[in-house]
């Protein structure tokens, strides 16, 4: 009997620890991983911010060329797959659209749609795209 009760409690613990050692997704390894290679426009919504994810879908598919130009990679999180993700802080409990450079900085946070107009204005300030500019209107004139 006490080899029974035993086992159903090993069992019981097992389970219980299996269920909540559930492994959260990094969103810092997860920008990390960008680093020096893409530029990310990280949308973090509700799903009652449905406004917001159109808009930036809606970006994202009407500026594909410049958003490749420009090296801009969108990841988002949205709905329940917040629960899914360990947030920095700064990410911590707040809905919006950010903007993280090549070093992994955040250049412009908005929490609405807002910033998707100067966007372009503010990557294009930055020393590294100038660089790219060059690099690209180089390559242009070679063909």
């Amino acid at each position: 009997m006490i080899r029974i009760i035993s086992a159903i409690s090993i069992i019981v613990l097992l389970v219980f620890f299996m269920k909540n050692s559930y492994a959260k997704i990094s969103l810092e390894d997860e920008l990390n991983s960008f680093s020096w290679e893409k530029r990310i426009l990280l949308l973090i919504a509700d799903k009652k911010n449905i406004n917001l994810i159109n808009q930036v879908n809606d970006f994202f598919k009407n500026n594909t060329c410049q958003n490749n130009l420009r090296n801009l990679e969108l990841y988002k999180i949205i709905g329940v797959e917040i629960k899914n993700y360990k947030l920095p802080k700064i990410y911590d409990s707040q809905t919006g659209i950010w903007l993280i450079g090549y070093d992994g900085e955040i250049k412009l946070f908005s929490k609405n749609s807002s910033m998707l107009k100067k966007l372009y204005i503010v990557i294009d300030s930055m020393a590294i795209r100038k660089e790219e500019k060059l690099n690209q209107n180089y390559l242009i004139n070679l063909q």
